[in-house]
């Protein structure tokens, strides 16, 4: 279908999408190319489409040291090229995965990482006349996955209502920043957060009400990447996407949600992601079509082993054991961090949930001075935020034993920067 017939389409069955389109996406439109021609004879008795070197029945003469790589997994998954959009049997069971009643959502593509669903949505959404708001502290690559390659200005808020112990996530700030928008604007929100480890609470729904209010053509990607990492009771587990979703009227709000197999399958070098919309029929088509096409021209299609290991994850009978394992484990280090810093007389801002501990400095010191000086003088590895100047821990990949030495450490170079009672 040609882009003007797909703008078209999406117009009349999901407005605010449409309105939100850049110019790049509103061009979007799969060509009748290669991928398209062989997926329309692929019932046929004699296939010479697609450039694979096969037996001639479908399967790939692979070479055995590669082969032997992936024992296990059906060479046919393994080594022969996957549709742009993904394995459609893992774009099935990621959906059933996720399912939530009553949540509109596309089929899911499968994206060369969380990072590649989040350039999509750059791509599709963002330029330089739509704002991206962001609460601040926020994962540095944001800066070029949206800014640098779209050009969009970056427009932030304080993560936290304010500096104490008892800060929440700070609807407030988000809200002011709403009110400046005139025009489009996309609003990104990764919970649990990086580099923050914050999930909000109570404020949950004041973040949506917020949102649902908004009058302006708005489109919210959730972040998911640390989605399920969650360790204390009364905060937000499932996706904001779930919230929001149902309630977004497709007249001025589109919701994206963005995750992957990265953390919630403990999968980082698999590269396997997915994107999903809040539309449904064949608004959603559209959508799918378009993000499907801005894969196609950078990607071709996705690694064919790391989507059918992913698969074979989904449809494994003890999967939920096995993840539920894994975040007891981090639920553990988490709780023995609290401790160690509190002995420490170390400060963190609050944390609930991920893979992170974020440290404020006091003023008087420099965040990548410190972080240097951890380097040199103690032998310890930690990220600076210079925007908050503030250290951050991933307690994820360091063993809850060591944590008392680690907290150590860092407290020989910064001191005590827990508040005098």
């Amino acid at each position: 279908m040609r882009a003007d017939d797909l703008n078209t389409t999406l117009e009349r069955g999901h407005p605010g999408a449409a309105r939100m389109l850049s110019q790049l996406g509103r061009r979007a439109a799969l060509p009748l190319g290669i991928p398209f021609q062989a997926a329309q004879s692929r019932h046929c008795e004699l296939q010479a489409t697609i450039g694979e070197i096969t037996d001639g029945a479908g399967r790939p003469l692979g070479l055995h040291a590669i082969e032997e790589c992936f024992r296990g997994i059906d060479p046919r998954l393994a080594l022969r090229y996957v549709p742009p959009a993904g394995l459609m049997s893992l774009r099935e069971a990621w959906g059933r995965h996720h399912a939530a009643p009553g949540v509109p959502a596309s089929l899911p593509i499968v994206t060369a990482g969380v990072t590649q669903g989040l350039a999509v949505c750059a791509d599709l959404f963002c330029g330089p006349d739509t704002p991206l708001i962001l609460g601040l502290p926020y994962w540095d690559n944001y800066d070029v996955t949206f800014g640098l390659r779209t050009g969009c200005p970056i427009w932030t808020y304080d993560f936290y209502e304010h500096g104490g112990s008892d800060a929440r996530f700070n609807v407030a700030g988000l809200a002011a920043q709403l009110e400046r928008v005139r025009g489009p604007a996309v609003v990104l929100l990764n919970f649990p957060n990086n580099p923050t480890g914050y999930s909000p609470g109570v404020e949950v729904e004041d973040l949506v009400r917020v949102l649902l209010a908004h009058p302006h053509p708005l489109v919210v990607i959730t972040d998911d990447a640390y989605h399920g990492y969650v360790y204390e009771p009364d905060i937000l587990v499932e996706s904001l996407y779930d919230r929001l979703a149902p309630l977004a009227d497709p007249q001025r709000l589109l919701v994206c949600r963005v995750d992957g197999a990265t953390k919630e399958l403990v999968f980082f070098g698999g590269r396997v992601g997915f994107l999903t919309f809040s539309a449904s029929g064949a608004a959603a088509d559209v959508l799918v079509e378009k993000a499907t096409t801005l894969i196609r021209g950078v990607l071709s299609s996705g690694p064919a082993p790391s989507q059918a290991a992913v698969l074979a994850a989904l449809n494994s009978p003890d999967l939920a054991a096995q993840t539920a394992a894994v975040l007891d484990e981090l639920r553990g280090r988490y709780l023995a961090l609290k401790v160690a810093l509190l002995a420490a007389g170390l400060r963190a801002s609050p944390f609930n949930s991920g893979c992170f501990a974020l440290l404020p400095l006091p003023a008087t010191l420099d965040a990548e001075a410190v972080r240097q000086r951890l380097i040199h003088e103690q032998s310890v590895g930690v990220i600076a935020v210079p925007s908050a100047n503030a250290l951050r821990v991933a307690f994820c990949s360091v063993s809850a034993a060591t944590y008392p030495e680690l907290t150590r450490r860092i407290a020989a170079v910064v001191g005590s920067t827990a508040p005098k009672l």
